[in-house]
């Protein structure tokens, strides 16, 4: 009998100690509507670890105020960016996010050598994220910048 509940309180322990999916999953929502759609840079930095690496980010920059300086020029380049979340899955301490970002391009971004002329823009991605003790450690970065370099380049000419 004793044996059985030391078995089970075990296994107990070591489920609960475990990354939680669905608690990540929370974590991954608030941070896209705070810091993607409101633009809450404050929550960005509460949920960063201090050493957040974006792998499609220049080398170098990393945590909350790497984060900021990129999306400091991200936004000047498209002031009124707004993300929208199309799915959301979670497994253990890994996180994928879906989304599709809306805005309309008014002045340049590094790499894009077209004109900004007030372009309306869409761009998809997938972004997987790897949370560690509660805060975002990694992240991957997946986005369809041909439709987007595209549509920049039709929009420009009309």
């Amino acid at each position: 009998m004793s044996y059985t509940l030391i078995t089970a309180w075990l296994s107990l322990s070591l489920i609960t100690g475990l990354p939680k999916g669905p608690d990540n999953k929370e974590l991954l929502k608030r941070f896209y509507k705070e810091v993607y759609q409101e633009w809450r840079m404050e929550t960005a930095d509460e949920l960063l670890s201090p050493d957040f690496v974006s792998h499609d980010w220049p080398d170098g920059q990393k945590g909350p105020a790497g984060f900021r300086d990129y999306y400091k020029v991200f936004k000047n380049a498209v002031p009124d960016a707004k993300y929208e979340v199309k799915d959301i899955l979670a497994d253990g301490d890994r996180v994928a996010v879906r989304w599709v970002m809306h805005a309309s391009y008014r002045d340049y971004f590094p790499g894009i050598d077209i004109k900004p002329a007030g372009q309306k823009v869409t761009l998809k991605g997938v972004a997987i994220y790897r949370i560690e003790n509660g805060k975002l450690a990694e992240r991957w970065v997946v986005s369809d910048l041909y439709e987007l370099l595209m549509n920049l380049k039709q929009e420009g000419e009309n």
